[in-house]
Protein backbone atom coordinates (compact mmCIF):
# COMPACT_ATOMS: atom_id res chain seq x y z
CA UNK A 1 0.00 0.00 0.00
CA UNK A 2 2.60 2.54 1.12
CA UNK A 3 4.48 2.01 -2.14
CA UNK A 4 1.62 2.72 -4.08
CA UNK A 5 0.90 5.57 -2.60
CA UNK A 6 4.40 6.47 -3.28
CA UNK A 7 4.70 5.65 -6.94
CA UNK A 8 1.60 7.82 -7.35
CA UNK A 9 3.06 10.43 -5.56
CA UNK A 10 5.69 10.54 -8.00
CA UNK A 11 3.53 10.80 -10.99
CA UNK A 12 2.13 13.83 -9.79
CA UNK A 13 4.97 15.31 -9.35
CA UNK A 14 6.14 14.35 -12.68
CA UNK A 15 3.02 15.38 -14.77
CA UNK A 16 3.23 18.77 -13.31
CA UNK A 17 6.65 19.90 -13.86
CA UNK A 18 6.25 21.04 -17.27
CA UNK A 19 3.78 23.73 -15.94
CA UNK A 20 6.82 25.11 -13.87
CA UNK A 21 9.10 27.35 -15.44
CA UNK A 22 12.06 26.56 -13.39
CA UNK A 23 14.28 28.83 -15.57
CA UNK A 24 13.52 32.40 -14.96
CA UNK A 25 13.85 34.63 -17.23
CA UNK A 26 15.06 38.25 -16.90
CA UNK A 27 11.79 40.79 -16.64
CA UNK A 28 11.35 43.58 -18.02
CA UNK A 29 9.33 46.46 -16.77
CA UNK A 30 6.93 48.45 -19.19
CA UNK A 31 5.59 51.45 -18.36
CA UNK A 32 2.32 52.08 -17.65
CA UNK A 33 0.19 54.25 -19.36
CA UNK A 34 -0.69 57.51 -16.87
CA UNK A 35 -4.52 56.63 -15.60
CA UNK A 36 -6.83 59.05 -17.65
CA UNK A 37 -8.87 61.45 -15.15
CA UNK A 38 -12.71 60.31 -14.94
CA UNK A 39 -15.19 63.24 -15.47
CA UNK A 40 -17.83 63.13 -13.22
CA UNK A 41 -22.05 63.67 -14.39
CA UNK A 42 -23.01 66.99 -13.46
CA UNK A 43 -26.59 66.95 -12.78
CA UNK A 44 -28.48 68.72 -15.63
CA UNK A 45 -30.91 71.34 -14.05
CA UNK A 46 -33.83 71.76 -15.99
CA UNK A 47 -35.95 75.48 -15.91
CA UNK A 48 -39.21 74.56 -15.05
CA UNK A 49 -41.47 77.14 -15.57
CA UNK A 50 -43.33 78.03 -12.36
CA UNK A 51 -47.48 78.02 -13.07
CA UNK A 52 -49.10 81.66 -13.51
CA UNK A 53 -51.28 82.05 -10.32
CA UNK A 54 -54.67 81.63 -10.99
CA UNK A 55 -56.80 85.35 -11.03
CA UNK A 56 -60.00 84.86 -9.89
CA UNK A 57 -63.17 87.45 -9.74
CA UNK A 58 -65.99 87.51 -6.99
CA UNK A 59 -69.45 88.61 -7.74
CA UNK A 60 -72.07 88.80 -5.22
CA UNK A 61 -75.40 88.34 -6.50
CA UNK A 62 -79.12 88.41 -4.38
CA UNK A 63 -81.57 85.84 -5.39
CA UNK A 64 -85.06 84.94 -4.19
CA UNK A 65 -85.00 81.68 -5.75
CA UNK A 66 -82.09 79.52 -6.13
CA UNK A 67 -84.04 79.45 -9.54
CA UNK A 68 -82.91 82.52 -10.11
CA UNK A 69 -79.38 81.23 -10.22
CA UNK A 70 -78.26 80.56 -14.22
CA UNK A 71 -75.40 78.99 -13.37
CA UNK A 72 -74.08 75.91 -11.80
CA UNK A 73 -70.70 74.89 -10.07
CA UNK A 74 -67.92 73.77 -12.55
CA UNK A 75 -69.86 75.66 -15.55
CA UNK A 76 -68.40 77.37 -17.93
CA UNK A 77 -69.11 80.95 -18.03
CA UNK A 78 -68.42 83.91 -20.98
CA UNK A 79 -68.00 87.79 -20.44
CA UNK A 80 -71.38 89.35 -20.71
CA UNK A 81 -72.95 85.64 -20.05
CA UNK A 82 -75.72 86.12 -17.35
CA UNK A 83 -75.20 85.33 -14.27
CA UNK A 84 -78.37 85.54 -11.92
CA UNK A 85 -82.28 86.77 -13.18
CA UNK A 86 -84.72 86.98 -10.96
CA UNK A 87 -87.28 86.18 -13.55
CA UNK A 88 -90.20 84.54 -10.75
CA UNK A 89 -90.45 88.21 -9.01
CA UNK A 90 -89.84 90.45 -11.99
CA UNK A 91 -92.87 88.47 -13.43
CA UNK A 92 -94.82 88.43 -10.38
CA UNK A 93 -94.13 92.43 -9.81
CA UNK A 94 -95.06 93.41 -13.38
CA UNK A 95 -98.58 91.40 -13.29
CA UNK A 96 -99.22 93.43 -9.75
CA UNK A 97 -98.43 96.67 -12.08
CA UNK A 98 -100.77 95.63 -14.62
CA UNK A 99 -103.79 95.06 -12.43
CA UNK A 100 -103.03 98.26 -10.52
CA UNK A 101 -102.94 100.32 -13.81
CA UNK A 102 -106.54 98.78 -14.52
CA UNK A 103 -107.90 99.74 -11.44
CA UNK A 104 -106.69 103.14 -12.35
CA UNK A 105 -107.85 103.49 -15.55
CA UNK A 106 -111.21 102.72 -14.76
CA UNK A 107 -111.43 104.60 -10.95
CA UNK A 108 -110.21 107.59 -13.43
CA UNK A 109 -113.45 107.35 -16.13
CA UNK A 110 -115.43 110.39 -15.22
CA UNK A 111 -119.06 110.20 -13.57
CA UNK A 112 -121.76 111.57 -15.13
CA UNK A 113 -122.33 115.13 -13.31
CA UNK A 114 -125.80 115.09 -11.21
CA UNK A 115 -128.22 117.19 -13.33
CA UNK A 116 -129.26 119.79 -11.81
CA UNK A 117 -132.91 120.50 -9.95
CA UNK A 118 -135.26 122.49 -12.46
CA UNK A 119 -137.03 125.55 -11.02
CA UNK A 120 -140.13 124.81 -9.03
CA UNK A 121 -143.46 125.19 -11.61
CA UNK A 122 -146.72 125.35 -9.35
CA UNK A 123 -148.87 127.11 -12.67
CA UNK A 124 -151.19 123.96 -12.90
CA UNK A 125 -152.29 123.94 -9.20
CA UNK A 126 -152.51 128.20 -8.77
CA UNK A 127 -154.51 127.93 -12.02
CA UNK A 128 -156.73 125.86 -10.72
CA UNK A 129 -156.91 127.30 -7.33
CA UNK A 130 -157.84 130.60 -9.49
CA UNK A 131 -160.33 129.36 -11.31
CA UNK A 132 -162.33 128.16 -8.37
CA UNK A 133 -161.94 131.52 -6.56
CA UNK A 134 -163.66 133.04 -9.83
CA UNK A 135 -166.41 131.00 -9.82
CA UNK A 136 -167.04 131.52 -6.29
CA UNK A 137 -166.61 135.24 -6.71
CA UNK A 138 -169.29 135.02 -9.77
CA UNK A 139 -171.51 132.96 -7.58
CA UNK A 140 -171.75 135.48 -4.85
CA UNK A 141 -172.28 138.25 -7.51
CA UNK A 142 -175.21 136.43 -9.09
CA UNK A 143 -176.87 135.60 -5.64
CA UNK A 144 -180.45 137.56 -5.28
CA UNK A 145 -180.97 139.64 -2.55
CA UNK A 146 -184.40 139.28 -1.04
CA UNK A 147 -187.13 141.44 -2.11
CA UNK A 148 -188.79 143.78 0.52
CA UNK A 149 -192.16 142.80 1.72
CA UNK A 150 -194.78 145.12 1.14
CA UNK A 151 -198.47 144.96 1.74
CA UNK A 152 -201.51 146.56 1.04
CA UNK A 153 -204.14 146.65 3.18
CA UNK A 154 -207.89 147.48 0.78
CA UNK A 155 -210.40 149.39 2.19
CA UNK A 156 -213.43 147.18 1.04
CA UNK A 157 -213.05 143.78 3.14
CA UNK A 158 -214.29 141.99 0.47
CA UNK A 159 -211.41 142.59 -1.96
CA UNK A 160 -208.83 142.68 0.79
CA UNK A 161 -209.62 139.10 1.92
CA UNK A 162 -209.41 137.78 -1.65
CA UNK A 163 -206.25 140.17 -3.00
CA UNK A 164 -204.29 139.43 0.42
CA UNK A 165 -205.15 135.92 0.39
CA UNK A 166 -203.75 135.68 -3.18
CA UNK A 167 -200.80 137.93 -2.00
CA UNK A 168 -200.11 135.34 0.35
CA UNK A 169 -200.02 133.10 -1.77
CA UNK A 170 -197.72 134.44 -4.00
CA UNK A 171 -195.33 135.63 -1.18
CA UNK A 172 -195.01 131.88 0.04
CA UNK A 173 -194.28 130.75 -3.30
CA UNK A 174 -191.65 133.46 -3.40
CA UNK A 175 -189.95 132.37 -0.10
CA UNK A 176 -190.16 128.94 -0.93
CA UNK A 177 -188.70 129.73 -4.57
CA UNK A 178 -185.67 131.56 -2.77
CA UNK A 179 -184.98 129.06 -0.33
CA UNK A 180 -184.56 126.19 -3.22
CA UNK A 181 -182.18 129.11 -4.78
CA UNK A 182 -180.48 129.82 -1.73
CA UNK A 183 -180.24 125.84 -1.23
CA UNK A 184 -178.47 125.25 -4.32
CA UNK A 185 -176.18 128.33 -4.32
CA UNK A 186 -175.29 126.94 -0.85
CA UNK A 187 -174.58 123.73 -2.04
CA UNK A 188 -172.48 124.62 -5.14
CA UNK A 189 -170.90 127.03 -2.99
CA UNK A 190 -170.05 124.12 -0.76
CA UNK A 191 -168.38 121.90 -3.55
CA UNK A 192 -166.36 125.15 -4.20
CA UNK A 193 -165.07 125.65 -1.80
CA UNK A 194 -164.27 121.81 -1.47
CA UNK A 195 -162.45 122.03 -4.56
CA UNK A 196 -160.96 124.69 -3.15
CA UNK A 197 -159.35 123.06 -0.24
CA UNK A 198 -158.39 120.41 -2.67
CA UNK A 199 -156.33 122.29 -5.15
CA UNK A 200 -154.58 124.56 -2.51
CA UNK A 201 -153.74 121.04 -0.81
CA UNK A 202 -152.40 120.05 -4.44
CA UNK A 203 -150.49 123.66 -4.66
CA UNK A 204 -149.04 122.27 -0.67
CA UNK A 205 -148.40 118.75 -1.77
CA UNK A 206 -146.35 119.79 -5.37
CA UNK A 207 -144.24 122.24 -3.12
CA UNK A 208 -143.48 119.47 -0.39
CA UNK A 209 -142.34 117.24 -2.98
CA UNK A 210 -140.25 120.09 -4.61
CA UNK A 211 -138.45 120.39 -1.25
CA UNK A 212 -138.22 116.67 -0.83
CA UNK A 213 -136.48 116.74 -4.48
CA UNK A 214 -134.15 119.33 -3.26
CA UNK A 215 -133.60 117.43 -0.14
CA UNK A 216 -132.74 114.13 -1.92
CA UNK A 217 -130.51 116.91 -4.96
CA UNK A 218 -128.41 118.03 -1.83
CA UNK A 219 -128.26 114.21 -0.39
CA UNK A 220 -126.87 113.42 -4.06
CA UNK A 221 -124.57 116.18 -4.33
CA UNK A 222 -123.37 115.03 -1.17
CA UNK A 223 -122.57 111.43 -2.17
CA UNK A 224 -121.11 112.09 -5.67
CA UNK A 225 -118.69 114.40 -3.74
CA UNK A 226 -118.08 111.64 -1.09
CA UNK A 227 -117.23 109.14 -4.30
CA UNK A 228 -115.18 111.30 -5.95
CA UNK A 229 -113.25 112.23 -3.11
CA UNK A 230 -113.07 108.33 -2.46
CA UNK A 231 -111.79 107.86 -6.21
CA UNK A 232 -109.15 110.24 -5.83
CA UNK A 233 -107.97 108.72 -2.57
CA UNK A 234 -108.23 105.15 -4.10
CA UNK A 235 -106.14 106.37 -7.19
CA UNK A 236 -103.43 108.34 -4.93
CA UNK A 237 -102.80 105.25 -2.93
CA UNK A 238 -103.10 102.94 -6.11
CA UNK A 239 -100.25 105.31 -7.16
CA UNK A 240 -97.97 105.06 -4.88
CA UNK A 241 -98.09 101.46 -4.34
CA UNK A 242 -97.26 101.14 -8.74
CA UNK A 243 -94.35 103.67 -7.79
CA UNK A 244 -93.52 101.13 -4.86
CA UNK A 245 -93.25 98.55 -7.44
CA UNK A 246 -91.81 100.34 -9.81
CA UNK A 247 -89.08 100.94 -7.44
CA UNK A 248 -88.71 97.38 -6.74
CA UNK A 249 -88.67 96.12 -10.66
CA UNK A 250 -85.42 98.97 -10.79
CA UNK A 251 -83.78 97.03 -8.60
CA UNK A 252 -84.58 93.58 -9.96
CA UNK A 253 -81.38 93.27 -12.56
CA UNK A 254 -79.69 90.74 -14.18
CA UNK A 255 -76.47 89.87 -13.78
CA UNK A 256 -74.05 89.36 -16.25
CA UNK A 257 -70.39 87.92 -15.67
CA UNK A 258 -67.70 90.53 -16.73
CA UNK A 259 -65.22 88.09 -17.43
CA UNK A 260 -64.63 84.72 -19.09
CA UNK A 261 -63.49 81.41 -16.96
CA UNK A 262 -65.27 78.65 -15.09
CA UNK A 263 -67.18 78.81 -11.83
CA UNK A 264 -64.93 77.52 -8.83
CA UNK A 265 -67.60 77.80 -5.91
CA UNK A 266 -71.29 79.51 -5.07
CA UNK A 267 -71.02 80.38 -1.64
CA UNK A 268 -74.36 81.19 0.32
CA UNK A 269 -73.51 84.29 2.42
CA UNK A 270 -76.82 84.07 4.33
CA UNK A 271 -80.41 84.70 3.98
CA UNK A 272 -82.32 87.99 5.21
CA UNK A 273 -86.58 88.07 4.95
CA UNK A 274 -86.70 86.19 1.28
CA UNK A 275 -83.22 86.95 -0.21
CA UNK A 276 -80.45 84.73 -0.25
CA UNK A 277 -77.29 86.25 -0.51
CA UNK A 278 -74.71 84.79 -2.59
CA UNK A 279 -70.84 84.94 -4.13
CA UNK A 280 -70.00 83.42 -7.15
CA UNK A 281 -66.09 82.77 -7.33
CA UNK A 282 -64.80 82.83 -11.35
CA UNK A 283 -61.69 81.03 -12.03
CA UNK A 284 -60.66 83.75 -15.07
CA UNK A 285 -59.57 82.51 -18.05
Amino acid sequence: MKEYIATALGAGVVGFLPFLNLNPQPTTLTPSPAPIPRLQKQPVIQLQQSAKPTKRHRIQVQVISLNDLKIAEGSEVAAGQIISDRTEERQSLEAERKQIENSIQQLSIPTSKLAELPEPNFAIEEAAIQQIKDELQLMEAHSVAPAPETSFRFKDEALRKLLEAKQLEERAEAITAEANNRTKLAESKARLVGQLNSAIAALNKAKSNYQHQQYEHSLNLVRQQSEMQRQQYQIASLVGQKQEIEAKLRDITQIKSPVAGKVRRIKNLGQKDRQINLEVVIDVQ
